[in-house]
């Protein structure tokens, strides 16, 4: 699984433990860091591990902070979710947008929560420096909970991407190069083609190819068992 270690997601002042649970739940279905509460006032850790199966270790690991400055101390980025307009400009993402940007450059990241009466107040938002909003109807009614485990499922979908994008487009090593160039000369002295051919042209023009295809390690490996299975056919015909 694609790492999101380093991202903690952050409620202040969070009031119902059952939400606090779906949040731990979400946390640990997707992979993410851990979790961070500020001033949880009557927190019950019972009541939120019922909700939480199989996630009882994040809200064990839980850390509890005073402060939204002490949730994110050792953060290098904070992004508040808010539904409420703001007069002071952030740059605004979705859930998708802002998950591409955070799987973009992984550095260490808190998401803030706010409670569920009145989400963030305008001192909770002092340090984020961008915002998380959620594309609703007009009916804008997302609990805790719902926010946390969306964002997460994001979180998680485009790392997912990123990983795949990035062993897709990883090009094949000089030394998988040559070892295709070399079985695809035996297919060719097999069939006779280099009768009357000079090799080290035919090397040359098959490694300057292999160089400019610019393949992945996926498209070697699949040229390799074609030119592994005309090998056999060929040695099959002469035997």
């Amino acid at each position: 699984m694609a790492d999101l270690e380093h991202i903690t997601i952050v409620l202040v002042r969070p009031q119902q433990p059952g939400n606090i649970g779906v949040a731990a739940r979400a946390i640990a279905n997707h992979g993410i860091g851990r979790l961070a509460m500020v001033c949880p006032d009557g927190f019950d850790p019972e009541r939120a591990r019922w909700m939480a199966p199989k996630a009882h270790h994040i809200i064990d690991n839980a850390h509890y902070c005073r402060s939204v400055s002490e949730a994110v101390a050792n953060s290098e980025q904070v992004i508040a979710t808010t539904a409420r307009p703001r007069t002071q400009e952030w740059i605004v993402r979705s859930p998708e947008e802002l998950s591409q940007f955070i799987a973009s450059d992984p550095v260490p990241t808190a998401i803030l929560f706010g409670p569920e009466d009145n989400g963030l107040s305008n001192e909770d938002l002092a340090l984020a420096e961008s915002i998380l909003t959620f594309p609703t109807t007009h009916i804008s009614s997302l609990n805790l909970g719902q926010a946390v485990t969306a964002t997460c499922a994001a979180l998680r979908m485009a790392q997912t991407e990123e990983a795949d994008t990035h062993q897709q487009s990883r090009q094949v090593s000089v030394e998988k190069r040559e070892e295709l160039v070399d079985r695809t000369l035996e297919a060719l002295s097999e069939s006779g083609y280099l009768d009357g051919r000079s090799k080290r042209i035919v090397t040359n023009t098959l490694v300057r190819l292999a160089a400019r295809a610019e393949m992945t390690d996926e498209e070697a490996n699949n040229l390799m068992g074609m030119v592994k299975q005309v090998n056999w056919w060929f040695k099959e015909q002469s035997s």
